[in-house]
């Protein structure tokens, strides 16, 4: 009898350490972006998180960033940028104002990003990021 209570409890410990696992590898990532020369009042973060299909939630908020208008040059939009591991760069999409002091982007991506940075564009479909950078991370490992 001992023996099976033994062994029960051996699967019991592997299925925590299983469960245990899988609840550490789907964490959320933080990334603070640093001040902004071109828009020193705005604060930018974004959290990253592998879903259960190997894809990246990405969510990415900017409080107190002037409307892309209000640039010099004037701009239409702030699109958000993700460096990939090995696919380049790729437009995760435009930044949205949600509110005259808030804006957000929430997206989801195939490509495992190590970078994120914001332009201001002419439009936001656009193919290749301009030189008119607000935002930019550090690389970071997502591990």
């Amino acid at each position: 009898m001992d023996h099976l209570i033994s062994k029960f409890n051996s699967f019991q410990f592997l299925m925590l350490a299983l469960i245990g696992f899988s609840i550490t590898s789907c964490s959320t990532t933080k990334i603070e972006f640093p001040i902004s020369d071109i828009a020193p009042a705005a604060d930018a973060s974004a959290t990253i998180k592998q879903d259960d299909n190997n894809n990246y939630e990405i969510n990415l908020t900017a409080k107190y960033l002037a409307s892309p208008d209000r640039l010099n040059p004037p701009k239409d939009a702030y699109v958000v940028w993700a460096k990939t591991s090995q696919n380049g760069v790729k437009n995760l999409g435009q930044l949205v104002t949600k509110s005259s002091s808030k804006a957000s982007l929430q997206t989801v991506s195939s490509f495992r990003p190590v970078q994120l940075f914001v332009t201001a564009e002419n439009a936001a479909d656009v193919e290749w990021p301009s030189r008119h950078e607000i935002f930019r991370t550090e690389i970071f490992n997502l591990d």
